[in-house]
């Protein structure tokens, strides 16, 4: 068991620097651990960040860690973590005093994600460039950009916000200021995976364009779910960071859009000169990629102001969901009401079709029966027009006169005259109103005949 693992059950419950009482243990790094704190005093949550194992015995490692807090106050940007205070405990120990994030880092959302969409990846890089910005417009290069030092925060109104951390290896290109006394040229600080080549070569006149790489290969591994360079051992990945331009990134993510790769590469060209010339380049070249922009402004107001507190983002959420569905149900509506009304109409034509058929088919059964072309079956019945046709035509008085005879009749008197005068009724009712008058009467005398 290290030192480090010793001194953690006594940090908590301690008061440090007479108004920080430990709470609990949050998480341990390279440099030591950090701790839930809560002020005495005004009860506010803060986090405590102590140096601790064999580097509290390290003057080097203390004023590294020292100037964390110098260098994050020459900074003013709402996605750099606030540091309040700086101090030593009585035996000793290194602490700062942080703004107490609620969250995960990229490393802890990357390694249960395995790689990012688009849309998340792209997010999270502007809002790391947004901290950039306002880094190198105050002289100074982070040098030691990684998914550790990428926080996500838990934040009202926003999926994500991310905050920048440990500044512990910056440098600080000020000539008024003497906090770059650190490192020399020919030393070689910060995580292999995402230095620059410059950087790795141990260059000393590192500038903004070194965090630039630093992010483009934090971009690459968000996309793709590994980092553009690997290696087995710590030199090997420098030698190939150095020597071999890194590979297109949709050969390990072929989801990712052609604009996006490009914007990719270009951050990560191993001559500086070919990359964007400072933070605020390579933010405009993601910016028209971005469905979830918010400027760093916005982000301080959503933070101070009431109206954007959760409660109402449910609330606005809500509303906007509601609103979407009525609009979709009236749409809805719509759609089946005019469907219905085709249907109708399609039902309406097809009934006309289907009687002007039954029709045409009775005109030629008709024709067909009286020996007529169809057109001369009229408009005023088929049966009334074909039997006066009938009536009227060559030979119709002879047809008739050898209808019954009336000694039919007298074998049977009470059916006889009933029988000739429902002929007599049939017959007439066949004649049209149009036909002459001597033939009427004709008919008439031989269908009452005794």
């Amino acid at each position: 068991m290290n030192s480090a693992a010793k001194d953690t059950p006594t940090r908590i419950g301690m008061v440090i620097a007479d108004k920080y009482r430990v709470l609990r243990e949050l998480g341990r790094g390279g440099m030591g651990a950090v701790y839930e704190a809560v002020h005495t005093g005004i009860g506010k949550h803060v986090a405590l960040k102590f140096l601790e194992g064999d580097l509290e015995r390290d003057g080097q490692a203390k004023a590294r860690f020292l100037r964390e807090a110098q260098t994050a106050s020459l900074v003013e940007s709402p996605h750099i973590v606030h540091i309040f205070d700086s101090g030593c405990t009585s035996d000793g120990t290194p602490f700062l005093v942080l703004e107490l994030l609620r969250g995960e880092d990229l490393r802890a959302c990357l390694r249960r994600e395995g790689r990012l969409s688009v849309e998340e990846a792209v997010a999270i890089a502007e809002q790391t460039l947004h901290a950039l910005v306002r880094t190198h417009a105050a002289g100074i290069v982070h040098r030691d950009l990684k998914p550790e030092n990428i926080f996500l925060c838990e934040h009202e109104g926003s999926s994500v916000f991310v905050k920048l951390l440990d500044f512990g290896i910056s440098k600080v290109n000020r000539p008024e200021t003497t906090l770059d006394t650190l490192t020399h040229e020919g030393v070689v600080l910060g995580t292999a995976f995402y230095m620059s080549p410059e950087q790795a070569r141990g260059e000393n006149d590192l500038d903004g364009r070194s965090d630039i790489y630093s992010l483009g290969a934090i971009l690459f591994e968000m996309l793709a779910g590994q980092t553009p360079h690997v290696g087995n051992v710590y030199h090997a990945v420098l030698v190939d960071i150095c020597t071999r331009d890194a590979s297109d990134v949709r050969t390990l993510a072929p989801h990712v859009p052609e604009a996006v790769a490009l914007i990719v590469a270009q951050a990560l060209k191993r001559d500086r000169e070919g990359r964007y010339r400072d933070a605020q380049a390579f933010l405009d070249a993601l910016a028209p990629l971005s469905q979830t922009r918010i400027s760093a402004s916005d982000m301080a107001t959503a933070r101070s102001s009431p109206a954007l507190s959760q409660p109402a983002q449910a609330t606005q959420a809500s509303q906007s969901t509601n609103a979407t569905i009525k609009i979709r149900g009236r749409k809805l509506g719509r759609l089946l009401a005019a469907a219905m009304l085709t249907a109708i109409i399609g039902a309406a034509l097809l009934i006309v079709v289907v009687h002007k058929q039954f029709k045409s088919q009775q005109a030629k059964r008709a024709a067909a029966l009286y020996g007529l072309s169809p057109l001369d079956v009229g408009s005023q019945g088929t049966q009334s027009s074909a039997s006066a046709r009938v009536i009227s035509a060559p030979g119709a008085s002879a047809s008739m006169k050898q209808s019954p005879q009336p000694s039919d009749a007298s074998s049977n008197p009470a059916s006889g005259p009933r029988h000739r005068a429902g002929d007599a009724g049939a017959v007439a009712r066949r004649v049209p109103p149009h036909a002459s008058a001597a033939v009427t009467d004709e008919l008439r005398l031989k269908t009452t005949m005794p």
